[in-house]
């Protein structure tokens, strides 16, 4: 299981490498606000990092596209616990995806978005400091809305963490440009 996330991000890579002069190609760039929560027996905190994230895809078919994303922290947020401050943050994101779309008209996009995605965490509270890292199911959908024909505007939800207690989903909001 350690070594899935590295093989989630090599793939990514060399899915963008291998399709980089293809046409069909695209990528997005977005500010995502996050949710970052952590529910155990002994401890319960939400706090609301936010993120830069990039993808690169590429159009299979109108209907069907495969992606590789990748989020890299901005911004760490803070909590009170009781007596304490803790700080978390999304250090990073990578992961791969299928995006099944349709066109409503010639301007709007409605996608999903399902695979795998690895994500690392870390939280502080004074001295003490943690941080995670794993691999689970991703999932989202949301819309896009074309300008030009080559550069748009998106918004969607993502959910990109979902085990052991701790969640990571968010909203993001970007641009895409087709290449």
């Amino acid at each position: 299981m350690k070594h899935l996330g590295k093989i989630v991000a090599i793939s990514a890579v060399a899915l963008t490498a291998a399709t980089a002069q293809a046409q069909g190609m695209y990528g997005e760039l977005g500010y995502s606000h996050l949710n970052f929560e952590e529910t155990d027996t002994a401890f319960s905190a939400k706090v609301n990092p936010s993120m830069v994230r990039g993808i690169i895809g590429y159009e299979l078919n109108p209907n069907l596209a495969v992606e590789g994303l990748v989020g890299l922290g901005l911004q760490s947020d803070d909590v009170r616990v009781g007596s304490a401050s803790l700080k978390g943050k999304v250090d990073n994101i990578a992961g791969v995806f299928v995006k099944p779309k349709v066109m409503l008209g010639d301007t709007v996009e409605l996608f999903g978005r399902a695979g795998v995605a690895t994500t690392k965490v870390s939280a502080s509270a004074g001295s003490l400091s943690i941080s995670d890292r794993g691999t689970s199911f991703a999932y989202g959908g949301g819309a896009s809305f074309a300008l030009t024909p080559a550069m748009s505007i998106n918004a969607d939800y993502m959910r990109y963490y979902d085990r052991k207690g701790i969640k990571v989903d968010g909203i993001n909001v970007g641009v895409g440009v087709k290449f």
